[in-house]
C-alpha cells in the first residue's frame, strides 16, 4: 500500500470517528440547551454565557499555542526524534503553567472589576454572577494547562480517544442536565460548579492517558529550552492575532450586545452561537484529521501530495458543511420553534447571519493548514485576522449610530468573512506557494456555484409550502439530491470521478 493510500485511509478514518463524536454532540446539545433555558431562564441563560465569555475571550491564547503545539510536536514525530520531541513538550507545558499564573492573575482583577462595574447584570443576579466567573476562571485555568497534552493526542493522530473522551464529557453534561431541573438551590450557580466539575474530570482524563502511552508525556520537567520556547512563542504570538480576532468575534460581540441591549438579547445570541458551533465542529473534524497529515508531508518535502491534500478536503469540508446549513437556512424559524418553543427575540436572523459566515469561511480555512506547516502565518495573521478584529469596533460604533438593531454586528460579521477569505488566498499566493488560479477554479468556484444553485433551487421548491415537519423533511431531501448532483457534475474533477467510482466498485465487489 502506498504512503499517499494509507494517509488517506488514515484520514478517511480519523474523520469519521470525529463525525460520531460530533454527531453525538449534537443530539445531546439538542437536548440539553432548551432544558437549560427553562431551567434558567432567558435571563440567567444570557448572564452565564456573558460572564462565561469574558473569560472565555483569554482563551484565545491557548488557542494560540494549541495550534504551534500541534506543529512542533507533529514536526518531531515525523523527523522520529525522540529526545527533541521530549523537550518540545516539556517546554509547552513550563510555557502554559507560567501562563496560567499570570492569566489567573488578570482575570481575578480585571474580571471581578468590569463584571461588578460595567456590565449590565440585573441587581439581585450579581452575587451567581460572581459564583459563575469564579468558577468559570478555575475551568479555564485547568483547560489551560492541559493543552499539551490534547496537542500531543491530536499530533499522534489518535482520535478515537479524542471521540470516546468527548463522548464521556457529553454524557456527564447531560446528567448534569437533567439533575438541574431537581434541585432547589440557585440553578445559575449550581450549573457553573457542574461545568467546572466536569472539566476538571476530562482533564485527568487526557492527562493520565497521555502519560500512560506517549513517552514524551511521562515525567515532566522545568524545561530552561529558552530557543525552543522563543520558537513557539514566536510562531504563536502571529497565530495570537487570529485567535484574539475569533474570540473578540464570538464574545466580544457578545459583550457589546450586553452593553446596549441586556442579558436577553445575550441569550438569543448564545443560542445562536451554539447552533453555529454545531456546524464549527462538523468542518473541524476535516481540519482536525487532516492537518497533521498536512504538517507531516509539508516536513518531509511531499509538497506536491501535500496541495493535492488541501484542495479535496477543502472541498470535502464545504460540501459537508453546506448538507447541513442549507436545510438549516431555509428551516430555521421552523428548527427553532420546533427545538425551544419559546424562541428569543431575533435568534433566527442572529443564527443565520453567523451560519452564513462559518460556510463563507470554509472556502479558504483549510490553506491556513499550509501556513502553520510552512511556519509562515506572520503576514497571513497580520492582514487576515486584523479584517476579523474589525468586527467589534465597527459593531460598537454603527450600534451607536443605531442602537436599536442588534442585527448589525453579525450583518457586519458577513461583511468581513468575505474579505477575510480573500485576504487569505491573495497573501498564500507569494507566501507558501498556492496557485492562486487553479484554487479558484477548481475549488471556491466550484464550492460558490453548487451552493448557490442547491440554495435557489430548494429553497424556491419549498417557497409554496407552509413551515412543517413534512416542509423540513422535504428539504433535507431536496438539498441531499441538489448536492449530490452538483457534487458529481460540477464539484469533483476526472481523477476524484475516477477514484469515487473505483470505490463504490469495491464495494460493490465485495458484496
Amino acid at each position: 500500500m502506498s504512503t499517499t493510500s494509507a494517509n488517506n485511509k488514515r484520514i478517511a478514518k480519523n474523520t469519521l470517528l470525529l463525525y460520531l463524536r460530533t454527531s453525538l454532540l449534537i443530539l445531546v446539545q439538542l437536548y440539553t440547551v432548551p432544558i437549560i433555558l427553562k431551567a434558567l431562564g432567558a435571563k440567567d441563560y444570557g448572564i452565564y454565557n456573558v460572564v462565561g465569555g469574558m473569560v472565555t475571550m483569554f482563551a484565545f491564547i491557548g488557542g494560540a499555542l494549541t495550534s504551534g503545539s500541534q506543529r512542533f510536536i507533529a514536526i518531531e514525530i515525523g523527523r522520529r526524534d525522540k529526545k527533541r520531541l521530549k523537550k518540545i513538550f516539556d517546554t509547552t507545558v513550563t510555557i502554559y503553567l507560567i501562563l496560567a499564573l499570570a492569566i489567573g492573575f488578570l482575570l481575578e482583577i480585571g474580571g471581578c472589576w468590569f463584571l461588578n462595574t460595567q456590565m449590565n447584570i440585573p441587581t439581585d443576579r450579581l452575587y451567581a454572577a460572581n459564583w459563575v466567573l469564579q468558577l468559570s476562571i478555575l475551568a479555564f485555568l485547568i483547560n489551560l494547562v492541559s493543552i499539551p497534552y490534547n496537542a500531543a493526542v491530536i499530533a499522534h493522530e489518535r482520535m478515537s480517544l479524542y471521540a470516546y473522551i468527548s463522548i464521556l464529557e457529553c454524557g456527564l453534561k447531560l446528567i448534569a442536565t437533567i439533575a438541574l431541573q431537581y434541585v432547589l438551590l440557585d440553578k445559575l450557580i449550581l450549573y457553573a460548579v457542574f461545568i467546572c466539575m466536569i472539566t476538571v474530570s476530562v482533564r485527568i482524563i487526557y492527562q493520565l492517558y497521555c502519560r500512560k502511552h506517549f513517552e514524551e508525556c511521562r515525567h515532566y520537567r522545568f524545561s530552561g529550552q529558552t530557543y525552543m520556547g522563543k520558537d513557539l512563542l514566536a510562531y504563536s504570538g502571529w497565530n495570537m492575532i487570529g485567535a484574539v480576532a475569533l474570540i473578540s468575534r464570538q464574545q466580544g460581540v457578545n459583550i457589546v450586545i450586553n452593553l446596549f441591549f441586556g442579558p436577553l438579547l445575550n441569550a438569543a445570541h448564545s443560542i445562536a452561537q451554539h447552533i453555529n458551533g454545531v456546524f464549527t465542529q462538523f468542518v473541524n473534524n476535516i481540519y482536525i484529521a487532516s492537518r497533521p497529515q498536512i504538517t507531516k508531508s509539508y516536513a518531509s518535502g511531499q509538497v506536491g501530495e501535500m496541495w493535492k491534500l488541501v484542495f479535496r478536503s477543502s472541498k470535502l469540508a464545504f460540501f459537508l458543511l453546506m448538507l447541513i446549513c442549507v436545510p438549516v437556512l431555509i428551516e430555521m424559524d421552523f428548527v427553532l420553534k420546533w427545538w425551544l418553543h419559546d424562541v428569543p427575540t431575533y435568534t433566527v436572523s442572529i443564527a443565520r447571519l453567523m451560519i452564513l459566515s462559518i460556510l463563507i469561511e470554509t472556502l479558504g480555512n483549510q490553506v491556513i493548514g499550509v501556513y502553520q506547516a510552512a511556519n509562515k502565518i506572520r503576514r497571513y495573521q497580520l492582514y487576515s485576522s486584523t479584517i476579523i478584529l474589525f468586527n467589534v469596533p465597527l459593531s460598537y460604533l454603527l450600534l451607536r449610530i443605531t442602537p436599536n438593531n442588534p442585527i448589525i454586528p453579525y450583518i457586519v460579521s458577513v461583511s468581513l468573512s468575505i474579505l477575510y477569505v480573500f485576504s487569505i488566498l491573495w497573501n498564500a499566493r507569494r507566501e507558501i506557494g498556492l496557485n492562486l488560479e487553479t484554487y479558484l477554479k477548481e475549488v471556491l468556484l466550484r464550492d460558490v456555484i453548487i451552493c448557490i444553485l442547491t440554495l435557489g433551487i430548494v429553497w424556491g421548491s419549498t417557497l409554496l409550502l407552509s413551515p412543517s415537519l413534512f416542509r423540513a423533511f422535504l428539504t433535507v431531501l431536496l438539498t441531499l439530491a441538489c448536492s449530490a448532483l452538483f457534487a458529481w457534475k460540477i464539484g469533483l474533477d476526472s481523477k476524484e470521478k475516477v477514484f469515487v467510482k473505483n470505490i463504490i466498485k469495491q464495494k460493490i465487489s465485495r458484496k
